[in-house]
């Protein structure tokens, strides 16, 4: 009777703690999404989940757009390498088109990438095609480049939030530098909500070392860490070895667990926790093609010859984009995508 009495509280224990961290999730959600300079975003997002939850539409939210593949840095791991295409790089008036049609399909949330973006002066000019005072606009930098007065310029654009990149493995580290820290401080105090991204390896996973920084980063700050699965593509092309084990990924579900605002991209979705690729996620090169994902690069149409809704409607043809996966299927050994190429 003791025994089964213990159990039980056990249970209410657990679902209490659980309970309580599906709301520090929702409020950390919240509070990056909400601005009360951007009404009209509020709404649309109150819109969106209606035609989710009541009429069971599935809704894009995200469009990542990389402006051009240009870069001050040489990372070994980058995906964005450039190749000959027929078209040339897609300008900002045609992508205020695109912009519409995927507000029509639901989305909600445009970022930019590059390469590095914040060398683009026509970076303002996308951002406006973005409509931010109807969308959520962010920003994925490596920091070199993010002054004070850089970050203040992307606030007055409309920008949300800057998404500041940070890999063990660069050509050179600035994890304790005062280039990483202070692109974070500028990002603050120019009013911008900060995230960081991290690509992590089973090395880094091992050494334990620079994910502990990056840990008390994010805690000190109170700002998501977003970790990122290595993928065998870009200059990582061939090199299997990089991509983590089932050891590195139940580790890293672990640390979702553990702190709220360590996340990876399955919880950022509308409601259902998974894989988001075509269903809520799309991602366009600077050339127009449009792909599920950034790391599986296989194009499902050019934005210059068929419409967005055309394309996404593809995409969701295909079994395997259907469902909200819990494995990522293109970072994970024996992957889904990768068994069903």
């Amino acid at each position: 009777m003791l025994r089964d009495s213990k159990s039980n509280k056990e249970k209410e224990d657990y679902g209490c703690r659980k309970n309580k961290k599906v709301m520090q999730r929702f409020l950390i959600n919240f509070k990056y999404a909400f601005n009360p300079r951007k009404p009209l975003l509020i709404l649309r997002l109150i819109w969106n989940f209606i035609r989710i939850l009541i009429f069971k539409k599935c809704l894009l939210r995200y469009v990542d757009l990389s402006i051009g593949y240009k870069c001050n840095l040489s990372c070994p791991h980058c995906f964005a390498i450039p190749r000959q295409k027929e078209f040339g790089r897609m300008p900002p008036s045609y992508f205020a088109k695109v912009v519409k049609d995927a507000m029509k399909l639901g989305a909600v949330n445009f970022s930019f990438q590059g390469g590095e973006p914040l060398l683009y002066p026509d970076l303002k000019d996308y951002i406006k095609a973005a409509q931010p005072h109807k969308n959520l606009i962010s920003i994925s930098t490596n920091g070199t480049l993010l002054t004070i007065d850089m970050a203040k310029e992307l606030k007055s654009w409309g920008v949300d939030i800057v998404t500041i990149s940070n890999d063990r493995f660069r050509e050179y580290t600035f994890q304790e530098s005062k280039i990483f820290k202070e692109s974070i401080d500028s990002a603050l105090a120019a009013g911008l909500k900060v995230t960081i991204a991290t690509v992590l390896t089973s090395q880094e996973i091992s050494n334990g070392g620079f994910l502990s920084k990056l840990i008390s980063v994010s805690l000190k700050y109170r700002i998501i860490l977003m970790i990122i699965f290595p993928v065998p593509i870009g200059r990582w092309e061939g090199n299997n070895e990089v991509m983590l084990t089932e050891g590195d990924i139940s580790y890293i579900r672990y640390l979702e667990e553990a702190y709220p605002y360590i996340r990876t991209d399955f919880q950022a979705n509308y409601y259902k926790v998974g894989c988001g690729a075509a269903k809520e996620i799309i991602y366009i090169n600077p050339y127009g093609e449009v792909f599920a994902c950034p790391f599986i690069q296989i194009p499902f149409g050019n934005l210059r010859r068929i419409p967005l809704w055309k394309i996404r409607e593809r995409m969701l043809k295909v079994p395997l984009l259907q469902e909200y996966h819990q494995n990522c299927i293109a970072g994970e050994k024996g992957g889904l995508w990768a068994r069903c190429l």
